[in-house]
């Protein structure tokens, strides 16, 4: 009878491990905050693009709403400020230049050159990212300048109305 009441016992703490296991919440993963390419009216958000040496990258920050510093962590990006301006000055963007040793801001020479869509085109930011705010419906884009010739391949400025 012993050997009975016992595992009687054992099942009912088995089956009642089990259901607490049932009932714990299961974690959903997070939410994605871009998709790749430009933002659109079916899919709202603010574009940013980089061109790293001619190579391009667009993504769609969805629904953000914030600065143009963490525009990069919304769209995918990962951007690397300098030591003096950690969340001002971009040094690097996915890495690149891999060279780049972001202790300081480079007196001379090459450097990230930050650009806003004004009214469909291009234009030089007057403040730093950290400083603008970003809109839905417009883009931003990054140019590494490797000397005042360089030529941006920034993809046109996607503008549209959001809800």
């Amino acid at each position: 009878m012993k050997h009975r009441n016992l595992k009687v016992i054992g099942l009912a703490m088995a089956a009642l491990a089990l259901s607490a296991c049932s009932f714990s919440p299961i974690p959903s993963p997070p939410a994605k905050t871009w998709v790749n390419g430009p933002c659109s009216k079916e899919t709202p958000g603010v574009t940013l693009s980089t061109d790293y040496l001619g190579k391009v990258t667009t993504h769609c920050a969805l629904d953000f709403n914030g600065d143009g510093w963490n525009l990069f962590r919304a769209a995918g990006f990962q951007v690397k400020g300098t030591a003096k301006y950690p969340t001002s000055f971009a040094c690097q963007i996915d890495g690149e230049p891999s060279t780049a040793t972001c202790d300081d801001t480079a007196t001379a020479g090459a450097y990230w050159g930050y650009y806003v869509d004004t009214k469909g085109l291009w234009g030089y930011a007057t403040t730093g990212a950290g400083d603008h705010q970003s809109q839905c419906g417009t883009s931003e884009g990054w140019v590494y300048m490797e000397t005042e010739k360089t030529v941006s391949h920034l993809p046109a400025p996607v503008e549209f109305t959001c809800n």
